[in-house]
């Protein structure tokens, strides 16, 4: 498990490259308060682009010593080491199947990891793109929510989830269908 501490010292590095917004399973982890992750961090970039700007993210992580390499979706994954694990950055922003909306975005809210603050997406947000990938994997992780909801350990607000599923549009069906067949009745 790699420290919030030092997540925090390696997010306030790549501030300095651009301003971004915490999206991926980091989210779970803040609301169950834990110390630190096991997985890899998500960024959905805001102030530069992940493949015009490729070479400017691959120069920032060459100069500090970090190794870059790419997502499955192509997008820049800087390798960070950290004691004697590596944390994995991965940064994203809409392209193809991968669509945040730009709402979830402006929702984020401030949350503090090791000493720093970041926006970080809401608990229900990360389940609705969860819902609307709806991978084997994101299934997976929809279920393992849903027993976390059900145990009390996370809390979310299903009025702000309704709110928040027409923000994917044409797939906001699709997406109310999926968290309904998981149990998450909206």
């Amino acid at each position: 498990m790699i420290a919030f501490s030092k997540v925090g010292e390696v997010l306030k590095e790549i501030k300095e490259l651009t301003d971004f917004v915490i999206i991926g399973d980091t989210v779970v982890d803040l609301e169950l308060g834990r110390k630190g992750t096991e997985s890899d961090v998500d960024l959905f970039i805001l102030s530069v682009s992940v493949f015009i700007d490729e070479d400017k993210i691959r120069e920032f992580a060459f100069d500090r010593g970090w190794d870059f390499g790419k997502t499955p979706l192509d997008t820049p994954r800087l390798i960070v080491g950290v004691d004697d694990e590596q944390l994995q950055v991965d940064m994203y922003e809409n392209i193809q199947d991968f669509f945040v909306p730009q709402d979830i975005i402006e929702n984020a809210q401030e949350r503090k990891i090791g000493n720093e603050y970041f926006k970080v997406i809401r608990i229900e947000d990360y389940i609705l793109l969860k819902a609307n990938a709806f991978r084997e994997e994101d299934e997976d992780e929809l279920k393992t929510l849903v027993y976390l909801i059900g145990s009390g350990k996370i809390k979310i607000d299903k009025n702000y989830l309704k709110s928040h599923i027409q923000s994917f549009q044409e797939n906001a069906k699709s997406i109310e269908d999926r968290l309904k067949s998981i149990g998450i009745k909206v």
